[in-house]
Formats: structure tokens, sequence, C-alpha cells
């Protein structure tokens, strides 16, 4: 097939965030049986221009939108104009504003009316705005449907300050955002069942034209269990992401507390960027908050247990998934889980909805080392089956075609 794929971020294996991972383990998949052309936008942090640089350099034919920090005022005025533009008068939300680029668009037009693509496969609803021809079949991977929250009055948006009342004006506007976006693809793809659902609710027209496809990585090399440190236990996760933030504050001050109870020389370690306040006052002699690391390598190795207690949210759990092709065992929630069962098999996991639940689940696996080991060896064999590239490619080619 001949695929134009447009992403908002640079494919990387080893990026920070979840969709340049999934991205990589999708162009690696496909690449070496398609003819595969890429849109992408890089920068301005410095990893995404430099991914973007191998990208090139990989062979892959890419074609980047390189974004750079405005060097001077007028630069910066304009970009101001740009995102103000499309925040405050189209209204769209404000990660979609973000990643707007006039430049995108233009290679959209250019690659579509010289060349010929059976599909175009567009990454993410952030760059389900730009203009795509009719003439092309497109696809949608929704990455994370936003659910509709309670709008707030009026007086309640001045008590809450002027940061935390514009995101929750934002967020109002996802909804909307999302069924107009939806509503201009031929199939959207969701990576669970509870997602799909919502798309085909929120657009009738679309309903059996939702595919439900698991997410892949790129699985890494299995760790060493020689390297774990005693009761060490993990959460990993960016706190920009609110379901990360009510995970870590729950773990912290829930779970853990009924860890210790039973095994008291556990530690906990919670790793990701942008920790709030109240997660930070959280931290102790039992409670480590890190905040940002630049690699997440040897925190996985001397972790004996990956917690990830997700109680909110949609879209991938990607670090669930690392953690199983890691070999690690990992205790997490029902929600914690979707998304990952393939096939009809069910993914090696310890799962509970309680705080409780999750607190013996991960003091059990503390205390036997041959059932935690057993525990990370057929997660990895389950990842390497049906999450690896390969696997995951072949599911895009099913909804692509």
């Amino acid at each position: 097939m001949r695929i134009l794929l447009v992403a908002p971020m640079t494919p990387a294996p080893d990026a920070p965030g979840a969709i340049p991972r999934l991205l990589h383990a999708a162009v690696e998949g496909l690449r070496r049986e398609h003819d595969l052309t890429l849109v992408v936008v890089a920068g301005p942090e410095p990893w995404e221009l430099e991914a973007a640089d191998r990208l090139e350099a990989s062979g892959v034919e890419a074609h980047v939108v390189r974004r750079f920090e405005p060097s001077g005022g007028r630069e910066r005025w304009e970009r101001r104009l740009r995102l103000a533009w499309w925040w405050g008068v189209r209204r769209v939300p404000w990660r979609t504003a973000w990643f707007h680029d006039p430049g995108v668009q233009r290679l959209i037009d250019d690659l579509t009316s010289s060349r010929e693509f059976d599909v175009i496969a567009v990454e993410d609803n952030a760059v389900g705005v730009y203009r795509y021809p009719e003439a092309v079949p497109a696809v949608l991977t929704e990455h994370e449907v936003r659910k509709r929250r309670p709008r707030p009055a009026a007086v309640d948006l001045v008590r809450m300050g002027p940061r935390r009342a514009l995101a929750s004006i934002d967020w109002q506007r996802w909804p909307r955002y999302h069924r107009a976006t939806w509503s201009r693809f031929g199939m959207v793809q969701a990576f669970t069942e509870r997602d799909a659902e919502a798309i085909a609710h929120a657009v009738p027209a679309l309903r059996g034209h939702v595919r439900v496809s698991p997410f892949g990585i790129d699985v890494p090399r299995a760790l060493d269990p020689s390297e774990e440190a005693p009761g060490a236990v993990l959460f990993v996760g960016n706190m920009t992401h609110y379901p990360n933030v009510d995970a870590a504050v729950w773990l912290a001050a829930d779970v853990m507390p009924r860890v210790l109870a039973t095994n008291p020389s556990a530690r906990l370690e919670i790793v990701g960027a942008a920790p709030p306040p109240r997660l930070r006052s959280l931290a102790g002699p039992a409670v480590a908050v890190t905040g940002p690391v630049g690699d997440l390598r040897p925190h996985f190795e001397r972790t004996q247990v990956m917690l990830a207690p997700i109680r909110v949210g949609g879209g991938m759990r990607m670090k669930v998934l690392e953690s199983m092709a890691m070999g690690k065992a990992v205790v997490t929630t029902p929600r914690g889980a979707e998304g990952l069962a393939v096939d009809g098999e069910e993914p090696p996991l310890a799962v509970s909805s309680d705080a409780a639940g999750l607190a013996r689940a991960t003091g059990d696996l503390l205390d036997d080392d041959d059932r935690r080991r057993d525990l990370g060896r057929r997660a990895r064999a389950f990842v390497e089956r049906h999450h690896g590239r390969e696997a995951y490619a072949r599911r895009l080619e099913s909804v692509y075609r």
C-alpha cells in the first residue's frame, strides 16, 4: 500500500512521551512492506529535532516541519497571534492550537496533489484539523477520548484562578472538537473498547466504522532480575496528564501505607515530569518523588513491582505495556489493563480496583520471588506475541485495507 502518515510528533523509541514511541513501532512495522511517506512536526524541544534527524537518516521518507524557539520579538508575536487565532477564534482545544503549523497543511496539499496514495493515516486528533482530500480514504487514530465534564458556573471560574479557569474552559471544547473531527473521516480507530464506544455514541453515523486496534511498541531487551532492589516499587507517568496525577496521589496517600503495613521495607519511587505540589507533599522516607529523569531503564531495572493504579482517563497505557515488555510484574486497575487484551487473551497482570486489593497484590509479589518473576516472564512473552511492532503493523494493515 501507498500510505501517507501524518503525525503531530516525531517517531522516537526513547522519547519521554507515549505517542512518539507508538509512532516509531508503527513506522518500523509498516515500512518493510509498504510505501510509507511521513509528514511530522518536530521541535522546539531538542530531543524532537534530534529524533527528526535520526528519522531522515534511517531512510524513511519523512517530510518534517521543524519548529524552533522564536529568535526575536516579531517571531514571538507571530506565534502568539497564531495560537490566539486557533484557540480564541477557531475555539479548538489548546493542544490542537499548539501543534498546528501552516507548514503541515502545505506539505499535505503538495504531496496529495502530486502523488497517489491508497490511504491517509492520521495519527491523533491534534492533526485531524488539517484538510485532507476527499478522494483518498482516510483513517484517524484517536489516541484518547476526552469525556465531558460538568460546566462550571461563572463564579466558580473566578474562584479557580486564571490557570485553572482557562484549563476548565479548554476542556469544555473537547466534545465539540471530537465530534467535528471524527465525522470528517471514513474510519476511526481507538485503542480500547471504551473509547470506541464513546466515538460511536458521539457520532452515530460512524457506528460500524470504528475499529479497536490495541497499540504496539518496540519490545526492549529484557532486564536482569538480579539487579532488583528488595522492596522497590515504581510508578512512572508524565504529571501534565491528569490521570497520572490522580493515580500517583492515590498510590502515595492510600495504597502505599497499606503496603508498608505488611512490607515495612517497601519503597515507592514516583518518576515523571511536572509533579504538582500536592504530590510532592506526599514524599517521605518510603516515598520518593523524583520528577523527570534522563533514562528510565535503571529505575525499571531495580524495581521489583511496577504499579499503575489508573482510575480515570482513556487511551493507551504505555508504561504498563513497557513494564510488561521489560519482564516486570505489574499491579494495576481494570482501567489500567484496558486496551491490552488481544484475540480474547487477557494480559498477565495483577488487577484490583481498590486500594486494599492493590496493596495486597503488591505485598504478595514482593514476598514471592518465583511468582513475581514468573508473572514478569509471562508478561514479556505476551507483549512479544501481541504488541510488538510486527503484530501492531498487521492490525494497522487490516484497518487500512
